[in-house]
């Protein structure tokens, strides 16, 4: 953003169901999640996670762990 800070300190990501561009995208590079294998990568540099619910739906959801986003020091959270 302008101010050199990143969208995602003020945007709120929320769970949701993939569309079929994102499940297109996910198949394209290899994290299509399985039953038993979820997958995790950045949407706008915030960390979600895919997890394979049926045939052709995949949730994806904003990580709240903190070690896995960018810059990590320990300091600041998702949740904080």
């Amino acid at each position: 953003m302008e101010n050199g800070r990143r969208a995602s300190e003020y945007w709120v990501f929320c769970p949701q169901t993939a569309s079929n561009a994102q499940l297109n995208m996910l198949r394209t590079v290899g994290l299509m999640p399985s039953k038993d294998s979820p997958t995790t990568f950045s949407i706008l540099a915030v960390p979600h996670t895919a997890e394979w619910r049926e045939e052709d739906f995949v949730r994806l959801n904003p990580s709240l762990d903190p070690s896995l986003w960018p810059g990590y020091s320990g300091e600041d959270s998702p949740t904080g």
